[in-house]
């Protein structure tokens, strides 16, 4: 799954958190019957070379708007995805306070004003640090207790392959559940790969057969 992801990235000239992103907007659509979403993205906020040296954490959650209609071409949808992606990194240092001040929507207790659900991708390595007695000590990224969304999907791009991160309330979702939602994921991604003019119902449908076998 993880080289047809990258071949489509490179063949489609995206990024393969694009790809990653237009496959989790297809999923996202043929699961709720939403043919226009808010999914959540995180953008680190470092418009400047003085903002690139500090130190400290800047990352700025945007919504990116996706339409999953069932008849569009996946190429299409990848193509929005790269579209609206390019549009948010530019104006990732817009406060996300701002964002909610100006939209003004309905607010619910515990719930983001926003955006319910999120996806991003990780290919940076994990931190290390080399003790004065020689030992080498690796970062660990320690999962919530909490969800704070919905529903996220974090990528972890590896030499071998991607590596899945799923994060939800459990009041949602069960362990099964998300494990069928996983194997869809793969199965739309491996689908779109190998024809990206298909319609994402066809993806979709493709992927819940897939995961019924």
């Amino acid at each position: 799954t993880a080289g047809a992801a990258r071949e489509l990235a490179r063949a489609e000239r995206v990024s393969l958190h694009m790809v990653g992103l237009a496959a989790f907007a297809t999923l996202l659509g043929a699961a709720t019957g939403r043919r226009d979403l808010l999914v959540g993205v995180a953008f680190a906020g470092r418009t400047s070379v003085a903002a690139e040296q500090s130190v400290g954490c800047h990352v700025n959650t945007l919504p990116l708007r996706l339409r999953p209609a069932p008849d569009r071409g996946f190429a299409d949808l990848l193509a929005e995805a790269r579209r609206v992606t390019l549009f948010a990194a530019a104006h990732q240092d817009v406060p996300f306070d701002l964002l909610v001040e100006r939209l003004r929507p309905t607010r619910r207790p515990r719930r983001n004003p926003l955006v319910q659900v999120a996806f991003g991708v990780q290919n940076a390595p994990p931190a290390r640090h080399r003790g004065a007695a020689g030992i080498e000590f690796t970062g660990v990224e320690l999962t919530p207790d909490t969800a704070r969304l919905d529903l996220t999907l974090w990528l972890d791009e590896r030499r071998d392959g991607l590596a899945a991160l799923w994060t939800y309330r459990t009041d949602l979702f069960d362990h099964d559940g998300v494990v069928a939602w996983h194997r869809r994921f793969c199965a739309v991604l491996r689908t779109a790969a190998a024809d990206p003019r298909r319609s994402l119902a066809d993806c979709a449908d493709t992927a819940g057969s897939e995961r019924d076998e």
